[in-house]
Order: C-alpha cells, then structure tokens, then sequence
C-alpha cells in the first residue's frame, strides 16, 4: 500500500472509533481542505480539528469506503457516511480526495 493509501485507511479507521486526537494527527500541521468547487473551508489543524470536534463528541457516525484509487501522491475515496442527528439516521455518498504532503495528508477535497 502507497503511503496516502496508509494514510487514507488509518484517517478511516480513527474517524470511525470516534479518535479525534489520532484522525487529526494523520494530517498535516497546514492541512488545506476543500469543497467541490476548490473553495478552502478549512485551514491548518486547529480549524481542521474545530470543523470535526462537535461531531466526535456527539458520536454516532461512521463511514466505509467502497473503492478506493491512488494514483502518485494522490487517492480518491468513494466513501459511503452516516450520522443520527435526533435519533434519525442520515447517510450519503462522497468522493474524497487526498494528496499527500511531508508524510501527512496535506490536502483533502469533499466532491460531492
């Protein structure tokens, strides 16, 4: 497995055991993040870890990739995810991208 791969699989497995501390860690220091259109909504691991905090206190999500492709510095997730949110489960599908940069995930895109 390339290292973004490594990477990618052990975001996933800490964002599903609900491990705030090790699914930032796998990230790196100025991480960028994106939406669909390239817009940065987040910057750097404090505003990374802010965006994710109140969901991994509440809990009760998960994810699982279906596919998986990498190709050089880069590996897109077809990611399925689910959430409750008063007590109703809400799901979805999203194709995530990620580039590896110094050993970490330096950026990560959301393409839904």
């Amino acid at each position: 497995m390339s290292p973004i791969e490594t990477l990618a699989e052990k975001q996933l497995t800490a964002y599903n055991n609900h491990d705030l501390d090790a699914f930032v860690a796998c990230y790196h220091e100025e991480v960028v993040v994106l939406d669909a259109d390239g817009k940065v909504t987040a910057k750097g691991h404090e505003e990374f870890r802010s965006r994710y905090e109140g969901m991994f206190a509440r809990g009760n999500f998960g994810a699982r990739v279906e596919q998986r492709l990498q190709h050089g510095d880069h590996c897109v997730d077809l990611e399925h995810w689910h959430r409750f949110r008063e007590g109703e489960e809400v799901n979805g599908t999203v194709l995530v991208r990620y580039r590896l940069r110094d050993g970490l995930i330096g950026t990560v895109q959301f393409l839904k």
